[in-house]
């Protein structure tokens, strides 16, 4: 057990935990970047054609006719 003393890989109690802390406020504010950033680009061709997908599923199941089809194609 250290009191004031330092540790010989950290240099020291204090400037250990200052720098793991640290360390996961950087990852962190990294996770929330991306993850903005990536829900800033979700109305890309990717979601649209898969929306496209969803709708032509529905109606070969028949959940909807081919005039709420054509009418919900032009919304998307």
């Amino acid at each position: 057990m250290w009191i004031c003393g330092t540790h010989p890989w950290l240099g020291g109690w204090m400037m250990g935990h200052s720098f793991w802390g640290l360390l996961i406020l950087v990852i962190l504010a990294t996770l929330v970047w991306k993850g903005l950033r990536n829900r800033r680009d979700g109305n890309s061709a990717a979601d649209r054609s898969d929306s496209l997908e969803i709708l032509k599923l529905r109606l070969a199941r028949g959940e909807i006719t081919i005039e709420e089809y054509t009418n919900l194609k032009s919304i998307l």
